[in-house]
């Protein structure tokens, strides 16, 4: 069974999801939320790129030692985006709708999450 994840694909995956729950909010109620939808978005998939980009720098069993630096550099900065990129939403978006925000949030690392696992499920998988 094959793990290899394309993480390009998957934060691809991220942007679009909320962009398009983003637009379909913009069209069903208001801009306020279509925004924020899209800024919880943002923040997830930009924070995940960023662990991306560390993570799978290194591979095989001889660079062990840099492929766990690597994902923990990259988990440690993906709080850090994280946390800094929701303070400068509290702090600057006004009218902010706090459930539209965490909601794109977590509607993105939801994506996330299932195009990890389609892309892992192969046909020659034991586990289908």
């Amino acid at each position: 069974m094959s793990f290899r994840v394309r993480p390009y694909k998957v934060i691809l995956a991220q942007l679009i999801g909320p962009a398009l729950l983003a637009a379909t909010f913009l069209w069903t109620t208001d801009a306020v939320v279509a925004r924020d939808v899209l800024a919880g978005g943002l923040i997830s998939a930009l924070s995940n790129s960023y662990f991306a980009v560390q993570a799978f720098r290194y591979q095989g069993a001889d660079n062990a030692d840099k492929v766990v630096r690597s994902f923990l550099k990259g988990e440690i900065g993906k709080i850090l985006i994280a946390v800094l990129l929701f303070a400068l939403s509290f702090n600057f978006l006004e009218n902010l709708n706090v459930v539209a925000l965490f909601s794109g949030f977590l509607f993105a690392h939801l994506i996330g999450i299932s195009v990890s696992g389609w892309m892992t499920r192969g046909p020659t998988s034991k586990y289908q």
